[in-house]
């Protein structure tokens, strides 16, 4: 597992070839590509997981309208934005209608709702995926692989992407898995495809895996946890000492009632500032590789 990869989407080109992937396989048109700006006209599904409007939907389903399919418009820097909005401006009728409706163009970016909700879509379509190389009759190589974050968790806080696959066919673990594949030509698949080639079970995959992040986390420099312990003792003292600062002159009553607010506060700050690891799994996916003689499988 790599520290110093950097997280993905950091930039506005990889967040535009992320939605022309998302965007092309949920089956959505893409009608405009012009630099750094998408215009994608998107499936009924689509559109009622990336733009909430519960009640139109009621109101379509009980009177049978037909839909006009919803065309989605995205920037993706501040030139693109500025340069589309007046070409779009510059195209609308001549109505003279005051407030006439301008076609709304999304800038793309991390903070943007519609943003959010492509990636919460793209996360739940692809929890779980069963893909493979190859057409039907090659022989595969299985993998099972997992994507996801490990959280090392005080008052700091850091987070390290990873991608882990076990080959079924001999339990091999391979560290940084999805970038060694993601410039295989891969197709979904039946999951039983990629099973029937295998000699070990999901369960011992999945157990192995479990293995190898545990060691993973096991191997790394624990120095960031002891100097958690130590400002959280600090802080823990610092408190203590003021609300004992407050205890003198105060009636049995007010005492109770402090010490309670200090308990709380307490239990407050332990569960914020304890150090902590905690692994998030946000993607399982059954692998099948053609065999390649005279390499590892998945290089």
């Amino acid at each position: 597992m790599n520290e110093q990869s950097r997280a993905p989407l950091r930039t506005a080109e990889e967040r535009l070839a992320f939605c022309d992937r998302y965007f092309a396989s949920v089956g959505a048109r893409t009608l405009v590509a012009r630099s750094m700006y998408r215009e994608y006209e998107v499936p009924i599904d689509v559109d009622k997981e990336l733009i909430e409007r519960p009640f139109y939907w009621m109101w379509v389903e009980a009177s049978r309208q037909p839909v006009e399919p919803t065309v989605l418009r995205l920037a993706f820097d501040d030139a693109a934005l500025s340069r589309e909005e007046a070409r779009l401006n510059a195209e609308l009728p001549a109505v003279g209608i005051p407030g006439f409706a301008k076609r709304r163009i999304e800038r793309i970016d991390f903070g943007s709702h519609l943003f959010d909700r492509i990636l919460a879509s793209a996360a739940q379509r692809g929890r779980a995926v069963c893909v493979r190389e190859g057409g039907e009759g090659s022989e595969l190589v299985p993998w099972l692989m997992v994507n996801g974050i490990v959280s090392y968790s005080a008052d700091i806080n850091r987070e390290e992407w990873f991608s882990y696959a076990v080959c079924l066919e001999n339990l091999q673990i391979v560290d940084r898995f999805y970038e060694r594949i993601r410039h295989r030509d891969l197709s979904g698949a039946r999951a039983s495809e990629i099973l029937n080639h295998g000699r070990h079970t999901l369960r011992e995959a999945w157990i192995t895996l479990q293995e190898a992040l545990r060691n993973h986390v096991a191997a790394q420099d624990d120095r960031w946890a002891e100097e958690a312990m130590i400002r959280l003792r600090d802080d823990l003292a610092q408190l203590s000492a003021y609300y004992e600062s407050l205890l003198d002159d105060l009636s049995e009553e007010e005492r109770a009632s402090l010490v309670q607010e200090r308990e709380r506060k307490q239990a407050a700050l332990i569960e914020k500032s304890t150090p902590r690891v905690v692994c998030h799994i946000h993607q399982t996916a059954l692998v099948g590789l053609r065999l390649q003689r005279g390499r590892l499988a998945g290089t």
